[in-house]
């Protein structure tokens, strides 16, 4: 590659080019496509890969792919499509890129068209599952079916190509049965990566008029935060990289109400060492004194402190303990939790 070596066993650096709506064959009943910018247009993507690598700093030393977000990338015409592929080849071939990825619905998902994928660079495909539920996909209007993200998943495996899963909590429909069954499809699939995005009420969507009506409850923030923390941990713990938690640019969206927050993904990881901090204070007494990683720091403490604040607890510094436990002087007693030893007491 250009410019440097990539290192081994990094994360890839991520060129984000937005398709929006392209390839999506109609309107699922969260989206508003009107509150969204125009898709960028294959004659843009160097560009936009250009100015990207030329702002970051890790451009040489780790793997660039170049991600369509924003539509169904498989979906698109295919005379449009067979532009985009061939920029994203010349730039491969160029050493500029290092390959793509992309996101696709999963009823839009074919071996010849992995193939035409495959022979462009492509390391991964994330579907838009969404749920894993029959009867939630059909209130949500997604036009596709459980057995679809079944099939897809099965043909990207087959593939070679790496899967990445989407998952909406909350949508119309699902309750908290209905969610747990979903993270366990979802662990049969053996995804790769996964992101989480718990549903919120967008202006101009058919959810704002179920919403109006009555007929729609968004989950609360509490409850969102808790079953994404249950999933992410489940995903977690069979070795799946959770990418992203709550929805991207939500300042740029006319979201009317459910679980909306700027820093959801902070929440969220606050919210298990919170649960770590109130297993091990219990256990040790009041006077338990707790440990973390500097890195952790901030989770432990909670959103704003409100952690710290809550349970009162004393806290230091350890470098010996690796990034998510916790651990505890309590009692004369030194013990430690990981957030994977945690889910029983999520929900």
């Amino acid at each position: 590659m250009q410019g440097g070596i990539a290192i081994a066993g990094a994360s890839p650096l991520i060129i984000p080019v937005f398709v929006t709506h392209l390839g999506c064959p109609h309107r699922c009943i969260f989206c508003n496509q009107h509150q969204v910018s125009p898709p960028m247009l294959p004659h843009d993507v160097e560009g936009i890969v250009t100015r990207y690598l030329s702002f970051s700093s890790q451009a040489g030393t780790r793997r660039r792919l170049v991600a369509f977000y924003g539509g169904s990338f498989t979906g698109i015409d295919d005379d449009l499509l067979d532009d985009y592929l061939e920029v994203v080849s010349r730039m491969k071939e160029q050493g500029i890129i290092d390959g793509m990825k992309l996101s696709t619905r999963p009823d839009m998902i074919f071996p010849d068209m992995l193939n035409r994928l495959s022979r462009a660079g492509c390391q991964e495909v994330e579907l838009g599952a969404q749920s894993m539920d029959d009867a939630v996909l059909a209130a949500s209007r997604r036009g596709h079916t459980r057995a679809h993200t079944i099939e897809a998943a099965a043909l990207i495996h087959h593939a070679g190509i790496g899967l990445g899963i989407q998952l909406m909590p909350g949508l119309p429909g699902e309750d908290r049965d209905s969610f747990l069954a979903t993270v366990d499809a979802v662990i049969a699939l053996r995804p790769q990566s996964a992101r989480i995005y718990p549903t919120v009420v967008i202006e101009g969507t058919g959810l704002a008029a179920c919403y109006r009506q009555g007929s729609y409850t968004p989950l609360s923030l509490e409850e969102a935060e808790r079953r994404t923390l249950y999933a992410y941990l489940r995903l977690y713990k069979k070795g799946c990289k959770v990418l992203r938690m709550g929805i991207p640019f939500p300042e740029t969206l006319d979201v009317i109400a459910g679980p909306c927050h700027p820093a959801f993904g902070s929440l969220v990881r606050a919210r298990g060492f919170r649960i770590m901090a109130q297993q091990l204070v219990a256990r040790g007494g009041n006077s338990t004194g707790l440990r973390v990683n500097p890195s952790d720091a901030s989770d432990l403490l909670g959103y704003r402190r409100k952690t710290i604040e809550e349970l009162k607890f004393s806290y230091s510094f350890d470098e010996t303990l690796p990034r998510g436990y916790v651990g505890s002087d309590g009692q004369g007693e030194r013990a430690c939790l990981h957030l994977g030893d945690i889910i029983e007491y999520i929900l």
